[in-house]
Formats: structure tokens, C-alpha cells, sequence
């Protein structure tokens, strides 16, 4: 045997030892059959912990299996129901990708989680890390998806000096000699705690770590530096908007539908301009036009803050006689808070209550 080879050999076994003593009480962690996790609580977990933190999908995960506990039942419901139970998680095409997965699951696959590459691969919203996943951690395959903390770990023990963008490939090559043939469940779930609670991002633990005999960056005092963040990093691009808090004399705000398509799909919304990337630009929302609203009293200015880009918002406030405006929702303004709105439209109006209370 290889002198890499018994390296590697040995960081599996001291994580596998590792983990069975100190791995996280997750809920989607349950074990099902074999010993192993629900194959459809790791298809849910792994859509919702695609940006978004463990710890806030813990407790949606929780609500979410109560209200959809097999996929079966989660196959058969509306896409309104699952949008409104996604908000506050945000990227909402996740809960419309993942409907469309469990429906096709349910006919494709009598309602059985795929344990394939090739079949998982082919469902909405699974790409090469989820499909991996949910094989490795449900099924036992002998694979390991490279998330950003496998991937991180894997950088300092092999101490790759090069910005992340440049060594993906290096990663991959390396990620091979680290797989399970016998333990992959378990192998990946302790890769992942482990880069969590020890080989973190900033300042390591590395006085507690038990793989640091094999870490090249350790042993070259490096664990700081390593991984090289990504050079040329872009300014995020800006996009502004006008939001219109319009109410009505019981107290109830305007709501409509967004489009299908585009950002918060099919969501509820307060009216608001197309997002535009020049503030010149904007063009006054039709429903403003419609009621030839001339008063419009600003609210506030602020900046919501999305992966890809900043919304700049512009709050508006008008109020209206609620027989002036047909085929549209109202929504009692005490309720909106407890509602299924995304969180963009919450904090639009949370600003507009708070603006009234001064």
C-alpha cells in the first residue's frame, strides 16, 4: 500500500471515529432502513440546504415533513401550497424544482427515491452535488459530493495554494482516494460535520483536530491562508424598484401574483415597478397608473440584499377607497406577518407599520 494511500486510509477511519461520537442531531438524519437516513428526508434536506444554513432549515424541515411526510403526499399537492409554506427560506425555484422532481418520482418511480446517478441526475433541480448526496448518504454508494466543506478540508490536508476557481479538477482527483466503499453514509456526513465544527473557514480548530498529522497546510502553518479565496471578485450588480403599500379604510393591503417566471415565481407580492437596472428607467406600475394616483407619500428607501444582486427599493403609501380596485387580494395588515408573502414583501410592509408607529 501506497504511502497516500494509508494517509487516506487513515483520515477515513479517524472522521469515522470522529463522527460516531460527535456528530449533529439532525432531524433529517433518522435512520430508516439499513441503518441508513429516509431516502426522501435527504431529498427534501438537500433542497432546502441549497443556500440556505443548517440551522435554519432544521426547523423547517420539521414543519415541512409534518405538513408532507411521505413523498407520495408532497407529489399530489398544489404549487401554491408549497410556495407559501417556502417563504423565509428564499429561492423559490426550489420548491417548484422540487415539486416537479416528486411528481415525477411518484409516476416514473412509484413514489421511490432513485438510486442512480443517471436517474437522480435527470430530475428538476439536482445536479451532480445532490445526486451524489442523496446516494452516498441514503444509499450507501461508494461516492462523496464535494460541498464547500468537504471541499475546504480536502484543500488544506492536500495544501491546494491556487484560488478555488483553479483547482476544482485537483479537488475532484483528490476526493476519489478519500471515498468508502463500505462506510460512504457515514463517511460523508462526518466530512460534513467535521468541516462545520472543526476545519472551519475562519481560525480552524486545528488544536483539536485529529487529522492534523496528515494535513499538509497544517504541517506548512497554512490552515489560515488555505483555501486562497477567489481573485477578481465583482462588485454586485444593483437593481431599483418602486413598492406601492396600498390600503384600503379596513385596514387591508393590496396583494397580487407575480409572474411564473423570473424571481419569487408566482409568489404574492404588493404591487411594485419591473426591476430595472437604472432608476431612470423605471416605469410606473400599471395598478398606480390605473387609479391616476398623483399622492404617492414615501415611506422609506432601503436595500434588500439577494446572492446575484442588491434591490434597491423605494416605499410608497397611498390609501384608497377598496370598491375602486376589483381582481385584486386584500390581506388584513395585522395578518401579513404570519402570511405565506416571501420575505422581500414582509419587510416591505414591516417598514411601512413601523413607519406608522412613530
Amino acid at each position: 500500500m501506497s504511502s497516500n494511500n494509508q494517509k487516506e486510509k487513515q483520515i477515513r477511519k479517524n472522521i469515522l471515529k470522529w463522527y460516531f461520537k460527535n456528530k449533529r442531531n439532525l432531524p433529517w438524519r433518522t435512520s430508516y432502513k439499513h441503518n441508513l437516513p429516509n431516502p426522501y428526508y435527504i431529498l427534501i434536506s438537500e433542497f432546502m440546504l441549497q443556500q440556505t444554513t443548517v440551522n435554519e432549515v432544521i426547523p423547517r424541515f420539521k414543519e415541512f415533513i409534518k405538513l408532507w411526510p411521505n413523498l407520495k403526499k408532497l407529489s399530489i399537492t398544489q404549487e401554491r401550497q408549497i410556495l407559501k409554506f417556502w417563504s423565509g427560506l428564499g429561492y423559490y425555484i426550489r420548491s417548484k424544482r422540487l415539486l416537479k422532481s416528486a411528481k415525477i418520482i411518484s409516476k416514473k418511480y412509484n413514489n421511490q427515491i432513485p438510486s442512480t446517478f443517471a436517474d437522480l441526475i435527470t430530475l428538476p433541480g439536482v445536479g451532480v452535488y445532490t445526486a451524489k448526496a442523496i446516494m452516498g448518504i441514503a444509499y450507501n454508494k461508494p461516492v462523496l459530493p464535494l460541498d464547500a466543506n468537504i471541499e475546504r478540508i480536502i484543500t488544506r490536508v492536500y495544501c491546494l495554494s491556487e484560488s478555488m476557481n483553479k483547482i476544482k479538477k485537483e479537488i475532484f482527483n483528490f476526493s476519489i482516494g478519500l471515498i468508502s466503499k463500505k462506510k460512504s453514509s457515514n463517511l460523508i456526513q462526518g466530512f460534513m460535520d467535521y468541516g462545520s465544527l472543526i476545519c472551519t473557514p475562519i481560525k480552524p480548530h486545528c488544536n483539536k483536530c485529529i487529522i492534523s498529522n496528515k494535513c499538509n497546510a497544517f504541517q506548512n502553518n497554512l490552515t489560515n491562508l488555505i483555501p486562497v479565496k477567489n481573485k477578481n471578485i465583482k462588485m454586485k450588480p444593483k437593481k431599483f424598484t418602486r413598492a406601492y403599500i396600498i390600503l384600503n379604510q379596513y385596514n387591508e393591503v393590496l396583494l397580487r401574483r407575480r409572474p411564473s417566471h423570473g424571481m419569487l415565481q408566482s409568489m404574492l407580492e404588493v404591487p411594485n415597478d419591473e426591476w430595472l437596472d437604472k432608476k431612470k428607467l423605471l416605469k410606473t406600475d400599471k395598478i398606480i397608473k390605473s387609479l391616476s394616483i398623483k399622492h404617492l407619500k414615501l415611506i422609506k428607501k432601503f436595500i434588500y440584499i439577494f446572492n446575484h444582486y442588491n434591490l434597491n427599493v423605494d416605499i410608497f403609501y397611498t390609501l384608497v377607497s377598496k370598491k375602486k380596485i376589483k381582481n385584486y387580494s386584500w390581506l388584513s395588515l395585522k395578518k401579513t406577518m404570519q402570511s405565506g408573502l416571501p420575505t422581500l414583501m414582509k419587510k416591505i410592509i414591516k417598514i411601512y407599520m413601523k413607519s406608522i408607529e412613530l
